[in-house]
Order: C-alpha cells, then sequence, then structure tokens
C-alpha cells in the first residue's frame, strides 16, 4: 500500500514538473518570437544603433571630449547618407554623397577633439559608408571609398 501510494505521489510530482516545463519552453519560445520581432530592423539601422550604444557606453565610463549631441550628430548624419545613397541616381552622385558624408564627420570629430571616432568607431562608420554604397553597385565591399576624404 504504501509503494503504491508513493509510486502515486512520484508520477504526480512527475507529471506536475513535466507540464510546468513544457509551459516555460513554450513562454520562453514565445519570448524569442517578441525579441526577433520587436528587434527587426533594417541592417544598416541595426549597425548604427550599434555604434550609438557603444559611444554612449563609453561616456559612461570615461570622460570623453564628446557628448550626447556630438553622439546625435553622428547618427543623424549616417541615417541621412543611408537615406541619400539608397535615393541616389548614379556612382558620381553616390561618391558625392560619401564625400560630403565623409567631411561632416571629419568636421565633427574634430569638435570633439578627434575622440569622437576612434579605431573601433573608425571600422564601423566606414563599414556602414562601404557596404551601403555597395549595395547600389558604386564599389565593392572590399573596396575603401571613405579613404580618399578621410581624416578618422
Amino acid at each position: 500500500m504504501k509503494i503504491k501510494f508513493l509510486t502515486s505521489i512520484l508520477a504526480f510530482l512527475f507529471f506536475t514538473h513535466s507540464c510546468d516545463r513544457q509551459k516555460k519552453n513554450a513562454d520562453s519560445s514565445k519570448n524569442k518570437v517578441e525579441i526577433k520581432t520587436n528587434t527587426a530592423m533594417p541592417r544598416e539601422k541595426n549597425k548604427i544603433s550599434i555604434l550609438e550604444k557603444s559611444m554612449l557606453e563609453y561616456m559612461e565610463t570615461a570622460n570623453p571630449s564628446y557628448t550626447r549631441i556630438d553622439v546625435d550628430e553622428c547618427t543623424k548624419i549616417l541615417n541621412n547618407y543611408v537615406s541619400e545613397i539608397s535615393n541616389s541616381k548614379s556612382r558620381d552622385e553616390g561618391m558625392e554623397i560619401v564625400k560630403t558624408t565623409v567631411e561632416k564627420l571629419n568636421k565633427l570629430n574634430e569638435k570633439c577633439n578627434f575622440e569622437l571616432i576612434e579605431t573601433s568607431e573608425r571600422e564601423q562608420i566606414a563599414e556602414i559608408l562601404i557596404v551601403e554604397s555597395s549595395k547600389k553597385g558604386y564599389n565593392t565591399p572590399e573596396e575603401d571609398i571613405t579613404e580618399e576624404w578621410r581624416e578618422w
């Protein structure tokens, strides 16, 4: 009788634990889908957001000579670039957009005592500019189209 009673209790505990695990897995799957849905954004916007986050996090740990306003200006320049390059009609027009964007970034970085765009930021920004231009067929993804004007 005791064995039957213990077996029943164990079966009950196993069953309830199993149901809880299935419910948690189902809830977890829902969360994963929601996360994917919430973070779905165009790739270039995501790269710009990652860059912005990195710059702002650095501000929390260091005392750079740039401010939130400078970071906002940098992201504005990059977002404008993405929009302008995607609407451009020719390689010449596209390269003029690249040049203008790089020059704006040069001035902003100079205003920030050359601390806004350092090695990591340089790589991220150059990638955004190069990749977006290459999508239009103006260059290859391996070709650094920023180098001619870049001071960062």
